[in-house]
């Protein structure tokens, strides 16, 4: 909730070139809790965010799940890879130069638990 402040109409108003928020969640949330948040986007003024949720490909199979995964649902295969999404498209993070899959193993990623009740 507090990534939608920061990207609200109280702070991104003193901001020259705007605001995007990328909302890393670790699993697809509920219709329910889409729609809180997007009412919580409404109050706060965040008018540009997005939701990224990582999605798995199977490098054995090349089976693609819309869920984080360490192990292939169709195969068994742990040699997986994760798409993230980059401006608009699926990229894969073993794809990225390495300071930046550096930097993308640091990414916060809130599951439904961390959410709390504001969802």
């Amino acid at each position: 909730m507090e990534k939608f402040k920061l990207h609200g109409r109280k702070y991104v108003e003193h901001l020259t070139g705007g605001s995007a928020l990328h909302c890393n969640l670790e699993e697809h949330l509920s219709q329910a809790q889409y729609r809180n948040l997007l009412r919580v986007a409404a109050q706060e003024g965040t008018n540009y965010f997005t939701f990224n949720i990582p999605n798995t490909v199977c490098n054995t199979c090349g089976h693609i799940d819309k869920r984080y995964l360490k192990e292939c649902p169709e195969c068994g295969s742990t040699d997986l890879d994760y798409l993230t999404r980059i401006i608009g498209y699926l990229k894969r993070i073993s794809n990225f130069s390495e300071p930046r899959q550096r930097e993308a193993a640091r990414r916060y990623y809130a599951n439904q638990s961390k959410l709390g009740t504001a969802c």
